[in-house]
């Protein structure tokens, strides 16, 4: 604790400084000034904890330095000296927050206890601060603890992962009056580009500030916590009196739909079944469960488990266009017609083909093509030109060049070939 005492009479000063018995109390540093001014100079340079004052002072009175240094410093208690003529005036000073008051002439054993009273107050505020302080890091390093519970899960330390689910749970508890946790599980389907793929950290910050933004009325919180490639595990906390099941269930479809409409990657979501989850270890395994068995990865919210036996495959788009071009390869088939057909946008669908082919969308049509010519050429008696107008070439010099071009053969050569062997 660090002490200023303050006092326009310098042997007021001097005699405090020199009577009280400072080493009986847990005081570092002792400053002094002789007037509001030069205390103030001393308040804005060096740290003090209580601020020792006269009333009467000329030019600036204590009472206003006090106010003065109350605005400035948060948590400094000042103690005021007064006279039994002031002692209205030191009641009054209390009441706009000075810490205490102590009639003149001084008696150091009374300055001794006042100060030593400060010190308790002051050492409960530091505490309460620390606490605060302390658990606003906590709150902020949420996904490093939430990281934590997932790896001890991993590690099949269950008891471990159950108490740092307490521990989390309890953090919250002087926020909210009774405070549910609700653990949502959020798989990553497909990315629908092959570029810009994004980094953990950004996918955790988006899926943080989506949950957090449909539940701002709510006042919830959360935490993002990923350790297994493509799997997320968001932790929405609540006040459970501002956010029924029935509201929660509507903003997870909320949040389902908007990553799914808005971001460069679909989802599959799991959410807790109840879904103010206690025991995180049952809805750890049950949750994982249900998203194992979800084989095909199918976009969509999971509010139940899902049944052990193969799900439906979705129709994939671009196995649906691969079908389409197989069934129309007589036709001269563009890129806008496929893309319209599975519903795609055309930049979007070029890159989503050939992620998945490895092949762009104008050589995978020739290949597909080509590969009708020859088992026509091969197979049947149908004269060059035939063939080329069945692969959709209507300029048959055209489709003889593209046939060179795959096969390093003009489609005679090709034929005559394979009719030898």
């Amino acid at each position: 604790m660090n002490v200023l005492i303050v006092d326009d009479q310098k042997a007021v000063v001097e005699s405090l400084k020199n009577g009280i018995r400072w080493e009986r109390l847990p005081v570092e540093k002792i400053y002094t000034a002789c007037s509001a001014k030069e205390a103030k100079l001393v308040l804005m340079n060096f740290e003090t904890d209580v601020l020792v004052s006269d009333i009467e002072m000329p030019e600036e009175d204590g009472i206003s330095l006090c106010r003065w240094a109350k605005e400035k410093f948060e948590g400094l208690e000042c103690i005021f000296l007064t006279s039994h003529a002031e002692f209205e005036y030191a009641k009054e000073a209390i009441r706009m927050g000075g810490f205490d008051y102590i009639l003149q002439p001084v008696r150091y054993e009374e300055v001794e206890k006042v100060l030593l009273k400060a010190w308790e107050k002051i050492s409960r505020q530091k505490k309460i601060l620390q606490i605060m302080d302390t658990r606003k890091m906590v709150i902020q390093q949420r996904n490093t603890i939430l990281d934590a519970m997932i790896s001890k899960m991993l590690q099949g330390k269950e008891e471990d992962a159950g108490q740092i689910y307490s521990h989390f749970h309890e953090m919250f508890r002087t926020e909210y009056k009774d405070c549910g946790i609700c653990p949502v599980l959020v798989q990553i389907r497909k990315w629908k580009k092959i570029t810009n793929v994004w980094d953990e950290k950004l996918v955790r910050m988006v899926l943080c500030n989506v949950m957090e933004e449909l539940f701002r009325e709510e006042d919830g919180k959360a935490g993002v916590s990923c350790l297994r490639e493509n799997r997320y595990w968001v932790f929405l906390i609540l006040e459970k009196e501002k956010a029924g099941e029935e509201l929660v269930r509507q903003k997870i479809m909320a949040f389902y739909q908007f990553i799914d409409s808005n971001m460069d990657f679909s989802i599959a979501v799991y959410p807790s079944d109840p879904l103010f989850e206690q025991d995180f270890v049952k809805a750890f395994n049950r949750l994982g469960q249900r998203a194992d068995n979800n084989k095909d990865r199918q976009r969509g919210i999971y509010w139940e488990d899902i049944p052990d036996e193969i799900r439906e495959t979705e129709e994939d788009p671009i196995e649906k266009s691969i079908q389409y071009i197989k069934q129309n390869l007589n036709k001269n088939i563009s890129r806008t017609d496929v893309a319209g057909y599975v519903h795609l946008n055309e930049e979007y669908f070029s890159r989503l083909f050939k992620q998945e082919t490895g092949a762009t969308f104008k050589d995978y049509i020739l290949m597909e093509k080509m590969k009708a010519a020859q088992k026509l050429l091969e197979k049947s008696r149908l004269s060059v030109s035939i063939i080329a107008s069945k692969v959709g070439y209507d300029n048959f010099s055209h489709f003889s060049k593209m046939f060179k071009k795959v096969t390093n053969q003009t489609p005679q050569e090709y034929r005559k070939e394979k009719q030898k062997s």
